[in-house]
């Protein structure tokens, strides 16, 4: 028993003698590496330290982007692989890895680089006018940027540069040219170098194509004293833009009489110089016509766009011509003050119209109604341009109507032959006389002579032309001839009232081209058909509206207002032709609309300032949005349909009309009264109008200086700077 113990007691003793042997020799913490740096590029990577440690070691990272694959580990050789992310960033960047063994540290220091990188637009465009434009730039490099020598326009006002993010501030002037131009500037580093284009607008809107109509100097614009033309000449210039605008502009310049001998510009150039607007419509000098209060011109000085015509009040009109090219630029202004610039540079071809001694052709399609049977009927006319004013009776205006053989036609050349003036129509029954009672094959139906006077103007005639007969010949030349003679009684107006001179005789003999004929399929006269298929050609300019405000006409006692529709805004308008449908028909429609439309007190009396509104408008007696309804302007109905031919006035009972987009359809049955019928063998009781064609509404404006927009000022598109 004593024995265990000893040997357990001595067991003991050894024990603690052991342990402190080893707490004497423990070694200092120690790594077997140095810190140091490590660089890497902008992709991403992973570097691998080795190191020993005679402990347990820590790795950590300062950085998201650096991440070791440990973070702690036992005494040994050691093999730490660093992850690094990829440089997303603008600028060089730097993160750090601390290993440790107990005390001891060492530091990994990992630099990761990026490329030289520089980011911003390479092309853009801007309006015409002058401003600043500011460019967001991304760049670590010092750069400069350089407007491009071919590009003035465009200069620098400042750049700033962050490591990532600044700015170049560019200054650009306005573009008073006639298109659009383009202009550069080069942004260069060091190792880049980058250019950057910038399209500007231009505030003209450029046209696409142009062509120009001498009329010559035989316009039928008369003075109100002395009833004759003004000595002038009269050019047309049109131009279609792209987007389809069509710009029509109408120039005046004045002629001269040279030893008694009128001296015309040429007729093959437009002439140069700046148009006025014509404000006292007698054709002056370097002025462009608008259409007159009373809608006789053919051309006028108007722009159609998206369908619609606007109305031209003021503006000015530059033509300048160098080698057979043309620059010409238009600012037109409407009622309401609004500026349309157009241009166009190039080359115009000239044409003429048959005021200029070319003929106008037209087909009136098979007639068979109670003045034909079954005749091709045609209608020519034309000016010849004065060439001495000493020539007494010289012929100003001719105009025929005659009938060639049944079957069908060429539109392309007019029928050769001769036509003999038949015996003129006497029956009472009719209003409008046609001049023939039966139009058969080889008629003369109707002529219209003018002379020129001695101011240039014209002198009117009545032309005896029973037995007198036209001839019609083609020439090689693809010209015709026409021959006619009769005796004509010239006459003028003098307080209203025609005063003859003694008659003289006139001998036609003239050679003119006759272009194509245009296809008018025309019903002169009421013939038992109730259905028109077609309302033929394009309304155009006839149609001229009128602005009621919100009332529909007057009370019975003729003096108090009607309101249209009580306590509701809208507003009234009537529209019409001032010319005929199928040659024998003038519409008037009066209709509500919603209210709101702008009544511009500029134009005389009540006339359209706004285009009556595009919708369907169906008749009814109730006035309410979307009627065509009776109006009544005092006791007269202002919703009809007036046969030209019998005088007959046709109401609308039912059906209706729609406006759209530059177009008008019909659908409209009107009757007349028992009254209007009395004595009316040629007029049906009803009838059915279908069908449609082109719609430009127009608005009798007054366009003397007196009533003329005041203070309107004509400005270049963009400041010049």
């Amino acid at each position: 028993m004593k024995k265990f113990v000893l040997l357990a007691v001595t067991a003991l003793v050894g024990l603690t003698v052991f342990s402190c042997k080893q707490k004497e020799i423990e070694p200092e913490d120690a790594l077997s590496i140095a810190g140091t740096t490590i660089t890497v590029g902008k992709e991403a990577a992973a570097p691998v330290v080795t190191f020993t440690a005679n402990k347990a070691w820590k790795a950590e990272s300062d950085s998201q982007w650096i991440v070791p694959d440990k973070t702690s580990g036992e005494a040994g050789n050691v093999s730490l692989k660093i992850a690094v992310s990829e440089n997303d960033t603008w600028a060089e960047r730097s993160g750090k890895v601390t290993v440790s063994v107990g005390s001891v540290k060492t530091v990994f220091t990992i630099v990761q680089g990026t490329e030289s990188i520089m980011e911003s637009a390479f092309a853009f465009s801007i309006s015409p006018e002058a401003q600043d434009i500011a460019i967001p730039v991304k760049t670590n490099l010092q750069y400069t940027v350089t407007p491009a020598a071919d590009s003035p326009w465009i200069t620098v006002v400042s750049t700033k540069a962050a490591p990532q993010e600044g700015t170049i501030k560019l200054r650009v002037t306005a573009n008073t040219e006639l298109a659009p131009r383009t202009g550069s500037f080069v942004v260069a580093a060091p190792g880049y170098s980058q250019t950057y284009t910038v399209v500007q607008a231009a505030s003209w809107t450029p046209a696409n194509s142009a062509e120009a109509i001498y009329i010559g100097n035989s316009q039928s614009i008369y003075n109100n004293e002395t009833y004759s033309v003004n000595l002038h000449q009269q050019y047309v210039v049109k131009l279609a833009t792209e987007g389809g605008d069509k710009v029509t502009l109408v120039l005046n310049k004045k002629g001269e009489l040279k030893d008694n001998v009128f001296a015309f510009f040429s007729a093959d150039k437009v002439p140069q110089g700046t148009f006025a607007i014509d404000a006292t419509g007698t054709k002056a000098d370097n002025t462009f016509s608008i259409m007159s209060s009373t809608g006789e011109e053919k051309y006028y000085t108007g722009l159609v766009a998206d369908g619609r015509e606007v109305a031209i009040y003021d503006g000015e009109i530059v033509v300048e011509e160098a080698n057979g090219n043309y620059t010409v630029t238009a600012v037109l202004v409407d009622a309401v003050g609004v500026q349309h610039s157009y241009s166009y540079v190039g080359a115009i071809p000239m044409s003429t119209d048959f005021r200029g001694g070319a003929a106008k052709l037209k087909w009136n399609n098979a007639c068979d109604t109670y003045f034909t049977t079954k005749a091709n009927g045609w209608d020519i006319y034309f000016y010849l341009p004065r060439k001495n004013p000493a020539v007494k009776n010289e012929v100003a205006y001719c105009s025929f109507d005659f009938f060639s053989a049944p079957g069908e036609v060429s539109l392309d050349e007019i029928p050769a032959g001769t036509y003999t003036f038949g015996v003129p129509e006497n029956d009472a029954a009719l209003t409008y006389k046609m001049g023939v009672l039966k139009a058969n094959p080889g008629l003369l139906s109707n002529v219209g002579i003018s002379l020129y006077n001695e101011a240039g103007g014209f002198l009117y005639t009545e032309v005896e032309a029973v037995g007198t007969a036209l001839t019609i010949t083609k020439n090689a030349d693809g010209t015709s001839n026409f021959k006619y003679a009769a005796t004509v009684k010239p006459y003028q107006y003098i307080d209203g009232q025609p005063v003859y001179s003694d008659p003289v005789q006139v001998s036609i003999d003239i050679d003119v081209p006759v272009g194509k004929a245009t296809d008018e399929t025309t019903h002169p006269h009421d013939d038992g058909d109730d259905v028109f298929v077609s309302l033929d050609g394009a309304a155009g300019t006839v149609y001229v509206g009128y602005w009621f405000g919100s009332h529909i006409g007057v009370m019975d006692d003729g003096t108090t207002m009607k309101p249209a529709i009580p306590d509701t805004p809208c507003d009234v308008f009537s529209f019409g032709s001032n010319s005929h449908f199928n040659d024998a028909w003038t519409l008037q429609m009066s209709v509500i609309a919603h209210g709101g439309y702008v009544y511009e007190k500029n134009y005389a009396n009540r006339f359209c300032s706004n285009p009556v509104p595009d919708g369907t408008y169906t008749f009814g007696t109730e006035a309410k949005i979307g009627a065509l309804i009776p109006l009544m302007n005092g006791t007269k109905p202002w919703c009809y349909a007036l046969n030209n031919y019998t005088g007959t006035t046709y109401y609308p009972v039912s059906g209706s009309v729609t406006l759209s987009k530059g177009t008008i359809s019909v659908d409209l049955v009107c009757k007349a009264t028992e009254k209007a019928l009395t004595g009316k063998p040629y007029s049906p009781a009803s009838v059915h109008f279908t069908g449609g064609s082109a719609f430009t509404c127009s608005y009798l404006q007054d366009y003397s200086a007196v009533n003329r927009v005041k203070n309107i000022s004509i400005n270049s598109p963009v400041p010049v700077e």
